[in-house]
């Protein structure tokens, strides 16, 4: 089964840097933001607004 609320709680952390030398596959990043519009939002309101950054200079 998967992890649970508080497994996920306390396993998170924060990254700082990244390997720049690796891509993260469209599919990927596409089920990623299929996945954010799924978070809840206050009044159901839904304002999602997304930028994927694919070059390091931005």
């Amino acid at each position: 089964m998967g992890m649970d609320v508080f497994e996920a709680m306390e396993k998170r952390h924060s990254v700082r840097s990244f390997d720049t030398s690796r891509e993260v596959p469209e599919e990927l990043v596409e089920k990623l933001l299929d996945c954010a519009c799924l978070a809840p939002s206050a009044g159901n309101v839904q304002p999602w607004r997304f930028v994927v950054v694919r070059e390091a200079r931005v």
